[in-house]
């Protein structure tokens, strides 16, 4: 289908009346709140955030820049030395 289908789609739901009712269900949620913790788990694709609200409700948040991919191109030197401590035998010699 491709990315335009996908815009289109995202579009079509921002301009509806069943759209803009379940966005105005987050705001709801949101707006007035106070965050009072926010920690992060590995979803296998990204790392996503959870926002912890003054209600004891949460909110989940992915973000583009905590994609595996973004992660990958933003984080290679810090992610390979992870790995090398998982694998040290793999370290090529005289690399430390």
């Amino acid at each position: 289908m491709g990315d335009l289908c996908n815009m289109n789609d995202c579009e079509r739901f921002l301009r509806s009346k069943d759209g803009k009712a379940h966005l105005d269900e987050i705001v709801a949620m949101l707006k007035g709140r106070t965050i009072t913790e926010v920690t992060f788990s590995n979803e296998v694709h990204c790392v996503a955030t959870t926002l912890c609200l003054d209600d004891n409700s949460e909110f989940v948040i992915f973000q583009p820049s905590l994609e595996v991919d973004a992660l990958r191109e933003e984080f290679a030197e810090a992610i390979q030395e992870e790995y090398y401590k998982d694998y040290p035998e793999r370290r090529k010699e005289g690399k430390t």
